[in-house]
């Protein structure tokens, strides 16, 4: 014999909020939607959130034959405090840069302390 249950037999899960990653299924080169940055060949650091939480995506993008761009599978999603510890890591690096060069130049922020 079971035990009835003195929970409803169906409950509503709470509403999410849609991720920017979700909301936004292709663009094209004339319109970036907010809080999609391109960093170069069509790699573009993306701010989301997702049920409230905060996230940096670093993703391949492609083109297709309409010229639309759509993500791939291809990328990496980063908490703010994991996102904050890799910026605060890279600046500590002594990298070469493109013309060759290393050492600590001054680098654009990349912190994500707000989201409009």
């Amino acid at each position: 014999m079971k035990r009835a249950s003195l929970e409803p037999a169906t409950l509503a899960a709470p509403a999410k909020r849609s991720s920017a990653l979700n909301n936004t299924d292709s663009f094209t080169s004339d319109y970036t939607p907010p809080h999609y940055y391109l960093l170069g060949e069509e790699i573009y650091g993306v701010v989301s959130d997702f049920g409230d939480v905060l996230n940096v995506h670093i993703r391949k993008f492609r083109r297709d034959e309409n010229g639309e761009i759509l993500p791939t599978k291809n990328g990496v999603g980063f908490s703010p405090y994991a996102w904050e510890s890799l910026i605060t890591e890279m600046d500590n690096l002594s990298l070469p840069f493109r013309d060759g060069k290393s050492g600590n130049r001054q680098r654009q922020s990349l912190s994500i302390n707000s989201v409009d």
